[in-house]
């Protein structure tokens, strides 16, 4: 991006981005980002807002003489009506449906504060986090195999504020689950399938009534029935990964850890 003109009454900016994700070991794919930048004082309204499909190395824009907040949001599903968001505290209220979403192009969204002439970073990272299933053993007797092994979560966080970085509690339940089928059959050996599951933070304190945490299930075949093995998950901030594993020595008889 060339340089930008400086008027007398204005200032220049210069804004890197940098992306922080634990969903994956690359990077995720931006497809476009939204940049509002609102005064930082007063009543905080909209100066600037741009959407760009590449991100260069710094981004540079002019803007009053004063310092900014910048809000980047990378890969929104929705154009912003601009009258809707001219007030910062506005954009606070903003959701996303889990529907909406996807991991391998993941919403993700971060602030910063930007000083006039100085070089500023704003960080986005996902609203979603990981749930992966790192290992499972099956120690009945007999060697009875688990056969057709899926797994899903249960208690899905539905919405999720674009700007919240803690404390999600969810207001609504996501209907339905999509299994995630394992690659094999568990008998004798260990599995390790690594395969993930991903949905909205939920941090709702154990022992919460009318909020429950989300449930990784595993549901299988055993000597031709169908057991499910549900393991409440501790509270699972945004962008983070929980690594689950799983001991299974018959129905009904589950041994997890969740780290």
């Amino acid at each position: 991006m060339e340089d930008v003109d400086v008027q007398p009454d204005t200032s220049r900016f210069l804004l890197g981005v940098e992306i922080m994700s634990a969903l994956a070991d690359s990077v995720p794919t931006v497809r476009h980002l939204d940049l509002l930048i609102y005064e930082e004082d007063g009543l905080r309204s909209l100066e600037t807002w741009m959407r760009l499909d590449e991100i260069p190395d710094t981004i540079r824009f002019t803007g009053t003489k004063r310092s900014k907040t910048v809000v980047a949001i990378a890969n929104s599903p929705r154009s912003f009506n601009r009258s809707a968001v001219e007030r910062f505290e506005n954009l606070e209220q903003l959701c996303y449906d889990f529907s909406e979403d996807s991991p391998d192009a993941p919403i993700m969204s971060g602030l910063c504060s930007l000083l006039p002439e100085r070089r500023g970073t704003v960080t986005v990272c996902p609203i979603m986090s990981r749930v992966e299933l790192t290992g499972i053993s099956n120690t009945m007797k007999g060697y009875a195999r688990l056969e057709d092994p899926r797994i899903y979560l249960e208690n899905m966080n539905a919405y999720a504020e674009v700007l919240r970085t803690s404390g999600f509690r969810p207001s609504d339940m996501l209907e339905g689950v999509q299994k995630q089928r394992l690659p094999y059959d568990i008998g004798i050996f260990t599995q390790h399938p690594g395969t993930s599951l991903f949905c909205y933070p939920n941090e709702t304190p154990e022992g919460t009534v009318g909020a429950p945490r989300t449930v990784f299930v595993l549901e299988c075949e055993i000597a031709g029935k169908t057991y499910t093995f549900p393991v409440e998950l501790a509270s699972l901030g945004r962008n983070k990964t929980l690594h689950v594993e799983m001991s299974i020595a018959g129905p009904g008889l589950c041994e997890s850890r969740v780290y």
